[in-house]
């Protein structure tokens, strides 16, 4: 295997890309920072530290609705970007970060937060070679 072939894209990572072809998202295309950012991991390590004592387990990790309160907060804060290709009502919705904060934290758009997830896993693992699937937000043809 060639070793530049594991070269992993770390701007692309931190600056975030356009991701389509998230299934069952239709059309939607979301521009994420990769989960392993230096933003990402900042602000969720900033989050984590600030959760008190009776919510975390003895261990000293976090309790499950914690820890999904901070991931939640953190896709909207600091991994999604821009979005293309929601509507209602048959019209298109712009980003807005408002929104991005309700669906990102609210437990019945669970589907959009591992839209989100899903595309940022996609960034983490681009290569600085591999265009196949982020950039455009479409798979080359």
């Amino acid at each position: 295997m060639d070793i530049g072939g594991l070269k992993r894209d770390s701007k692309k990572v931190e600056a975030g890309e356009w991701v389509g072809d998230i299934p069952g998202m239709g059309d939607v295309r979301l521009r994420v920072r990769g989960m392993s950012s230096p933003t990402v991991s900042a602000i969720r390590s900033r989050k984590e530290r600030k959760i008190t004592r009776d919510e975390r387990e003895p261990d000293g990790t976090l309790k499950q609705e914690a820890s999904l309160r901070v991931l939640g907060e953190t896709l909207y804060e600091a991994v999604l970007l821009d979005w293309n290709g929601f509507t209602e009502g048959g019209k298109l919705i712009a980003y807005d970060a408002e929104l991005a904060r309700k669906w990102l934290t609210d437990p019945d758009f669970g589907v959009v937060q591992d839209a989100v997830i899903y595309a940022a896993r996609i960034v983490d693992n681009s290569r600085a070679a591999d265009k196949e699937m982020v950039g455009n937000g479409s798979k080359k043809s």
